[in-house]
């Protein structure tokens, strides 16, 4: 039975390594097909999720983005230049390696009959010096202890190598901070020296106009006192002498005073310098004065508490409000909206574009260290009226935005809420359209919206009584209207249309929402080749 138990184990491993070595797995980058490792093709995760080597990350860095060959999200280089590396690959390819010397191991070729045979007498002396059945289970059990304990020593290990990593991150940032600081000092102290020269320059030009301010004063007082011709002579002569240098003086004050360069350098170093003086004081005052202790589940990995360490809240008003810090924190990307519902907790992102707070959809995976949050209900009402937005991309076309205002509230329009936040479990993320209606033509639309089979098949019903409410009617493209079914004993069908042309005499009914900005992008994927290339790249709520 020993032997089949250890020729079963065989087994399976020559199964897990045949996998592993297979097209897709998650040892090899799916770009490039190598095998990740600790140089040029180290495992870094992007903020979509997916995994891709380092090398291939910088060949398709494009204006400072990177496009995820998984899901073509577009995504900002962070300011190091590179994204976080993905320590729960390289966990996992150390314990495919150990599985593999495991294997080689547990394969060696048997030793020679003439060693098996002296083997096997010098075990069974010991056997029969005494182990007992029961001594060697025990010892088994202890075994399987000390490989626990081994395993949890390597985990451990490895979590602190990745807290290491990421106070080296931190250090690293911290440096370039303080030199752009030390920059920003020169910058002060060498405009402090101008403004000095200046000043002195100026107080030297002043002491020349007051002595020659006082030559006058003498010589008025001596043309009120002249008695003869010779002193009227020579007190003229002096007075186009004084005269001509008071005039000379007082022009080069005019041409000299005040100087351009130098002032408009020392203005410049102030502003940036108060500016910046102003964003971290601001940063500084929404810090608590005395730290609360985070309380981390005991179980909890270094990484985990480090998480919930470096989170803090940040109230709906301070981002409505776009106060300083707020500003700061959503221009550096760190600022997710928190929901949790039946145990599982995901976070969205929100963003500032173009004036207008966005936040994404929600998604698993933890905000970046640092993230200030808030809960998901503080900024998203739930429902209409209100602003939700799709990303569309297609092949040879960047994700472009496309905002659909929701009114009045209806079931089909909170149901579009919930779909763009992801707040029920679906999104219309990665959804495609499926088909064109009257393509070319007058009232034109496109469908999509099906998170179930992607294809229109899906009945995509999140909330009952969709049909239900009071349901606008219009005849100009831009409507976004409900899909019924044909057969009405199919139950109700979630999924819908967009009308990108107008159509003299027909009408859309159902309309729950209308696109405010962007329809032409909607009208140039209704033309795109194949309309079930289009997908929604992201979507979310106007907050």
């Amino acid at each position: 039975m020993e032997a089949a138990g250890r020729g079963g184990r065989m087994a399976r491993q020559r199964r897990a390594k045949k996998n592993m070595n297979t097209v897709g797995s998650p040892a090899e980058c799916p770009v490039c097909m190598i095998g990740y490792d600790g140089t040029l093709h180290r495992p870094r995760t992007l903020p979509c999720g997916h995994t891709v080597c380092t090398l291939c990350i910088d060949q398709l860095k494009e204006q400072g983005r990177v496009a995820c060959p998984e899901c073509r999200v577009s995504h900002a280089v962070p300011e190091g230049g590179q994204f976080p590396v993905c320590y729960a690959v390289e966990a996992l390819i150390r314990m495919m390696r150990d599985a593999e010397v495991a294997a080689a191991a547990a394969a060696s070729p048997p030793p020679s009959a003439g060693e098996g045979e002296g083997a096997a007498a010098a075990a069974g002396k010991k056997e029969a010096a005494g182990l007992s059945k029961k001594m060697r289970s025990f010892l088994q059990e202890q075994e399987a202890t000390v490989v626990a304990a081994i395993t949890a020593c390597r985990e451990a290990q490895s979590q602190l190598n990745q807290y290491q990593t990421t106070l080296a991150g931190w250090g690293e940032r911290q440096q370039q901070l303080e030199d752009r600081l030390l920059g920003l000092v020169d910058q002060s102290r060498s405009a402090r020296e101008l403004l000095q020269q200046e000043e002195s320059r100026a107080a030297a030009k002043e002491e020349e106009l007051k002595k020659g301010e006082q030559r006058l004063q003498a010589l008025l007082e001596t043309l009120r006192t002249l008695t003869t011709e010779q002193e009227a002579g020579a007190a003229v002569t002096e007075v186009f002498r004084c005269t001509g240098e008071a005039e000379q003086a007082v022009e080069e004050c005019r041409e000299g005073f005040p100087d351009a360069s130098t002032v408009t350098t020392a203005r410049k170093v102030n502003v940036a310098s108060s500016a910046a003086l102003e964003a971290v004081q601001a940063a500084l005052e929404t810090l608590p004065t005395e730290e609360p202790r985070p309380q981390a589940d005991p179980d909890s990995t270094v990484m985990d508490r480090l998480h919930l360490t470096c989170t803090w809240s940040l109230t709906a008003e301070d981002l409505r409000s776009l106060t300083q810090p707020a500003k700061h924190l959503l221009e550096a990307g760190r600022v997710f909206a928190v929901h949790q519902a039946e145990g599982q907790r995901r976070h969205a992102r929100i963003s500032l574009e173009a004036g207008q707070l966005c936040l994404h959809a929600l998604k698993d995976h933890p905000p970046p260290l640092g993230a200030a949050t808030l809960q998901v209900s503080e900024v998203v009402p739930p429902s209409p009226p209100c602003t939700v937005f799709l990303d569309l991309s297609w092949p040879g076309s960047a994700p472009r935005r496309v905002q659909i205002r929701l009114s009045p509230d209806t079931p089909r329009g909170r149901q579009f809420i919930l779909l763009c936040t992801g707040q029920r479990g679906p999104s219309y993320v990665n959804t495609r359209f499926f088909y064109v209606v009257k393509k070319g033509e007058a009232g034109e639309f496109v469908l999509g919206g099906d998170y179930e089979s992607n294809d229109g098949k899906g009945t995509c019903v999140l909330l009952p009584g969709l049909s239900e409410g009071e349901y606008r009617k219009l005849v100009l493209a831009g409507a976004v209207c409900g899909l019924a079914r044909i057969d009405p004993t199919q139950g109700e069908c979630g999924l819908f249309g967009i009308r990108t042309r107008d159509h003299e005499g027909f009408f859309v009914s159902g309309v729950f929402g209308v696109v405010v900005d962007g329809l032409h992008v909607v009208a140039e994927a209704a033309q795109h080749r194949d309309i079930t290339e289009v997908t929604v790249a992201d979507c979310g709520v106007v907050v």
